[in-house]
């Protein structure tokens, strides 16, 4: 698993690097930067500009199929979270199988309710991309300080790593 993380997290910086490259050497000598609703349109004359118009096509292709992907993949992750937090934090009892279901059904219509409500309050695509960059940077900080916890206090020896690497009680040996 940490061999797939690894590969994940190399193929992700690439193909994001490649994307900021191309669109930077493309965009800024024509003086273009994504604002508004015009996100995909400039975004679209990366490839465009250099491959022809037949390419804005298969550009929005893409990115709808990109966005979907993420709005299907979150939509169905960010309830389970949600409802998970609310039975940590008390308001709902997390092991009453009926209770978490119901939580988890009104948050999977409130929650894209309430990303559509933003975008007709704040009409800004690259301004909720910052804000979303923004708090999921902070989430994922609690993650990895969460998980880090949880590795020193609730895995069992024997399935730490240091354990496995070094074969032995959990110590490390010179």
């Amino acid at each position: 698993m940490r061999l797939d993380v690894l590969v994940s997290w190399a193929v992700t910086t690439v193909c994001t690097l490649s994307f900021f490259v191309i669109g930077a050497s493309v965009l800024h000598p024509q003086g273009l930067v994504p604002t508004g609703n015009e996100v995909i349109s400039t975004l679209a004359r990366m490839y465009t500009d250099t491959l022809g118009p037949w390419a804005e096509r298969l550009f929005v292709v893409a990115a709808f199929v990109i966005l979907l992907s993420t709005v299907l993949a979150v939509g169905a992750g960010d309830p389970r979270l949600w409802s998970n937090v609310l039975g940590i934090l008390g308001v709902i009892d997390f092991y009453d199988a009926r209770q978490r279901q119901r939580c988890i059904r009104v948050l999977s219509a409130a929650i894209p309710s309430l990303w559509a409500a933003s975008y007709l309050v704040i009409q800004s695509p690259v301004l909720m991309l910052q804000i979303g960059g923004t708090a999921s940077a902070i989430f994922l900080v609690a993650i990895v300080v969460a998980v880090w916890r949880l590795r020193l206090t609730e895995v069992a020896p024997e399935f730490r790593r240091d354990h496995l690497v070094h074969g032995g009680g959990g110590t490390r040996t010179q």
